[in-house]
Order: structure tokens, then C-alpha cells, then sequence
């Protein structure tokens, strides 16, 4: 509050010296035209009254700050035309009855009349009122916006923390799934299986909240795929394909593994002239990342579910226009392409 009061008492009398001056040359230019004129000195003239102009400003944004979401704009209105009113009483009992009292000396000529003072006094207390509530409705404004700004990114957040949430029960049904297929089998396969999940589970309890590297995201990558690959009797064919220069790349975790996932539901996994591709490169300033896979017959639903659709949300959030992505089917081949703007 000081901080602000300071800033609020600098600005006024920034407004003052420059309304006043302009205000004094219009009345008086040839005042101004005088080589002599002692600008100091006519401002320490005006600083007496200066004091009491800042009253006005001063009571109607404290009075703004304080009570102006509580009451209706009507209300406001009144208050502030008591305050400006008010304060004109405050500047005739302090220099027309107390400072003359002790100096002989008042603002205005010996027999001014009280409806002369408050008449010649509204000039000031509508301007610097003015002045008051206009520092208050910027000030309103850049708070609100703020405030705004605040509210959206946490909802962005609370959304961005609820997809997340998502993927991770997605995720470990699908495997739970994967394990009790082997199971029901009677696989010495199970073991080695649930080591696995084990290690993805601790990829995905601790590296949701945090930017993960392209190498880590593809390690729990070949871990997931390890695990298709015991759950199917005939063998997986995949291939990843990742330049040396992205290993190192930062990105939102669980970036490729939906896309891994809809290629292991939708698509042909064992056919190894059609294998599950995954590519990960950079181009200038861009990284690049495409899964393809073959579409298998047998599935009737539309493919991409929901950790696509997921994946889409959570880019949009973390990213922006920043990133993107896209899908389509050519030829019977399911793409999935992801590009990420890399910050300099």
C-alpha cells in the first residue's frame, strides 16, 4: 500500500506542475514572457494549495480502493461528490479560518463569500477528483487483468494436471490388461512383465510433473514395447529411428507413448514389412516426431482414441502455437506427426 501511495503521489504531482502550468500560461501569458519570472518561487506559492488538491485525489481513490466493490455505482457517484465537496470545505476552513488566523493572511480577497469559494473551487475539485478516480480505474483495470491472467493459467494448469492424470490410469489398465493376458497363459513371461511395468510406473509417477529428455521418453518407449512383445506370441516389429542431435531435447513426458499405444491397438503389429515406425528429428528449429503404422482390418472404431485426443489437449496447453499436431490415413498407413518449436 505505501508503494502504491508513493507511486500515486509522484504521478499527481507530475499532473499537478504540468495542469497548473498550463493552466497559469493561458491566464496569464505575459507572466510567462518575463525573463524574471521566478518559476520557484511560483511553485512554492502553489504548494500550500497543492496540499489541499491532493486531497481531493487522494479521499476519492482511497475511497475507490476501499469500498467501491462493496457498494452500488450509484452510491459511488453521491460519495464522490460528498468527498469533492467535502474537501472543499477542508481547504476554506484551513486557509480562509485557521492559516489566517495565525497569519493574518487568507487565499482570497477580505470578503469573498462562501458560495464565491465553493463555485470558484469546483475547477479544482473536478479535476483533481478526476484525477483520483482515473488513477484508481487504471490501477482497477491493471489489477483485474492480472488477476485474469492469474485465474487463466491456473485453470490451465488444473486442466493440463487432469489430462495427465489421464493417461497414467489409461496407460496402466492397457498393461494390467497385458500381464493377466500372459497370466491366463500361464507365461514364465509374467515376471519378467511386471518388472517392466514397474519401471514404466516409476517413469510415470515421477516424470509427469517435469520436462523429460527425448532419450528417457524413449527408453520408456522400448520398455512398453518390450512388454507388447512378451504379451504377443509372434514377434513385434518395430523400428526407432532417432538422430544423435535430439536426445537431449526437452519435452512434456508421455509424448510418444500414446501414439505407441494407438499403433499397438489399431494397427499391424507383426508383419514385418509393415512395422510400427518412429521417427525423431529436427529440422532448423524444429522438432519433428511421426509414428506410423499400418491399419489393421479387424478394427471396426474410428482409430485414435483417447490418448490421441489427450495428446492434442496436453500440446495445446503446454506449447501453444508453438507445437502441433496432425493425423491421417494414406494408403492403409496410419501418421501421426508432431512438430515442436525448439527455443533458441
Amino acid at each position: 500500500m505505501k508503494l502504491r501511495l508513493l507511486r500515486f503521489i509522484g504521478a499527481f504531482y507530475l499532473f499537478f506542475i504540468f495542469s497548473e502550468t498550463l493552466r497559469d500560461i493561458m491566464r496569464y501569458p505575459e507572466r510567462w514572457q518575463n525573463q524574471n519570472f521566478d518559476t520557484a518561487r511560483w511553485f512554492l506559492g502553489h504548494l500550500q494549495s497543492s496540499l489541499l488538491f491532493l486531497a481531493y485525489a487522494l479521499f476519492s481513490y482511497l475511497f475507490l480502493y476501499y469500498y467501491y466493490k462493496k457498494i452500488s455505482k450509484t452510491v459511488v457517484f453521491v460519495a464522490l461528490t460528498v468527498i469533492a465537496f467535502g474537501t472543499i470545505g477542508l481547504r476554506y476552513v484551513t486557509e480562509e479560518v485557521i492559516i489566517k488566523a495565525i497569519t493574518g493572511y487568507g487565499n482570497y480577497y477580505e470578503g469573498t463569500t462562501v458560495a464565491y469559494y465553493i463555485v470558484d473551487n469546483l475547477y479544482y475539485a473536478m479535476l483533481y477528483t478526476a484525477f483520483g478516480v482515473c488513477w484508481f480505474f487504471v490501477h482497477y483495470a491493471v489489477v483485474r487483468d492480472r488477476q485474469q491472467q492469474e485465474l487463466l493459467l491456473e485453470n490451465k494448469k488444473s486442466e493440463l494436471a487432469f489430462l495427465r492424470s489421464q493417461v497414467n490410469p489409461h496407460f496402466l489398465f492397457n498393461m494390467l490388461n497385458n500381464i493377466y493376458a500372459l497370466i491366463n497363459m500361464k507365461s514364465d513371461k509374467a515376471l519378467v512383465a511386471t518388472e517392466k511395468l514397474s519401471q514404466l510406473l516409476r517413469y510415470s509417477l515421477y516424470e509427469t510433473d517435469k520436462l523429460v529428455t527425448i532419450e528417457n521418453e524413449l527408453d520408456a518407449v522400448r520398455s512398453y514395447i518390450d512388454l507388447e512383445r512378451l504379451r504377443f506370441r509372434e514377434s513385434v516389429q518395430t523400428t526407432i529411428t532417432a538422430a544423435t542431435n535430439v536426445q537431449h531435447i526437452q519435452v512434456t513426458p508421455f509424448l510418444l507413448m500414446p501414439l505407441v499405444e494407438n499403433a499397438f491397438k489399431h494397427g499391424v503389429v507383426t508383419d514385418a514389412t509393415q512395422p510400427i515406425m518412429i521417427k525423431v528429428q529436427t529440422d532448423q528449429d524444429r522438432l519433428e516426431i511421426e509414428v506410423l503404422n499400418a491399419v489393421a482390418t479387424r478394427e471396426k472404431d474410428e482409430v485414435g482414441g483417447i490418448g490421441v485426443e489427450n495428446l492434442k489437449k496436453r500440446l495445446a496447453l503446454t506449447y501453444g502455437d508453438d507445437a502441433g499436431m496432425s493425423t491421417e490415413v494414406i494408403d492403409g498407413q496410419f501418421i501421426a506427426r508432431i512438430f515442436i518449436k525448439l527455443k533458441p
